[in-house]
């Protein structure tokens, strides 16, 4: 809400702008710069494991996490990760052709001049779960966080400049438009004959055609949205009022404390097993 009472520009309904701690599931109750904060701590912890079991333990985790506290069912969870198959893939050919250790190292399988060595695959699970980790981490944060929250929760624990914290907002809702357009521009193309040919050598053609339409729509709006921004002074007073304010609560610090508890615990009982590396050697 602006001062003088005005309403909100940038809340989409009232539902919006009522406090709802109790909707929704657990992790998208928490506040939404607290649930950052136990994200950077345990990519962190990840950044610095050099073995591939205790990040596999710590993805697998995350997705009961996401799956029971976010609501979020396996293939949501699943499905965004495929691609990390492939970049899996192409790690493990990386350290079966140039890791260090391959010439010390016992071969498990010999494929022709290439062996598979004990110490490749360790270097390709380490890499390749903590990508993992990383991906996962990130994939739960976006599908239970609403993004007013996270902006409101910028604003409110952070003191991150609202000017800053809205339009930042307004760009990332124009995102599923351009996609959108998009859609509706190649369907208006096909229906007047203009047809797609597959090739390399097409690619540029068929950016060509679909660039200048996006980019013009794109203008237009952004044009609009500035007009409705200026008409409503935004910018023009060094604070404002909100209809609802984030509030760190004792759930929210709950939660930083458990997911340090359980990642602390994990790495202890790794090392303690032997299994955790600090170290890439």
């Amino acid at each position: 809400m602006l001062p003088g009472g005005a309403l909100d520009p940038f809340l989409s309904s009232a539902e919006d702008a009522l406090p709802a701690p109790g909707r929704g599931h657990y992790l998208e109750r928490r506040n939404p710069v607290i649930k950052l904060l136990a994200v950077v701590l345990v990519a962190l912890a990840v950044t610095f494991l050099f073995d591939p079991v205790t990040p596999a333990v710590i993805f697998l985790l995350t997705l009961a996490v996401g799956r029971w506290g976010g609501g979020l069912s396996l293939r949501a969870l699943l499905r965004p990760l495929a691609i990390f198959l492939l970049a899996g893939f192409a790690i493990l050919v990386a350290n079966l052709l140039f890791n260090k250790d391959n010439a010390v190292s016992p071969a498990l399988v010999s494929i022709g001049p290439f062996k598979v060595t004990v110490a490749a695959l360790w270097a390709a699970g380490s890499l390749w779960f903590r990508l993992l980790c990383f991906a996962s981490l990130s994939l739960v944060f976006v599908r239970t966080t609403p993004p007013q929250d996270l902006i409101l929760s910028l604003v409110h624990q952070l003191r991150l400049s609202y000017k800053a914290a809205y339009g930042t907002m307004v760009g990332y809702r124009m995102l599923p438009l351009l996609q959108n357009d998009y859609i509706t521009i190649r369907a208006a193309q096909r229906v007047r004959g203009v047809g797609e040919k597959g090739g390399v050598w097409h690619i540029w053609s068929r950016t060509r055609r679909y660039a200048l339409p996006l980019l013009t729509g794109a203008v237009r709006r952004a044009g609009r949205v500035a007009v409705a921004m200026d008409a409503r002074a935004f910018g023009a007073f060094p604070a404002r009022t909100y209809r609802r304010r984030m509030v760190v609560r004792k759930g929210d610090l709950l939660f930083v404390a458990a997911t340090v508890v359980v990642v602390a615990a994990v790495l202890l009982a790794s090392w303690r097993l032997g299994i955790a590396r600090f170290t890439v050697t």
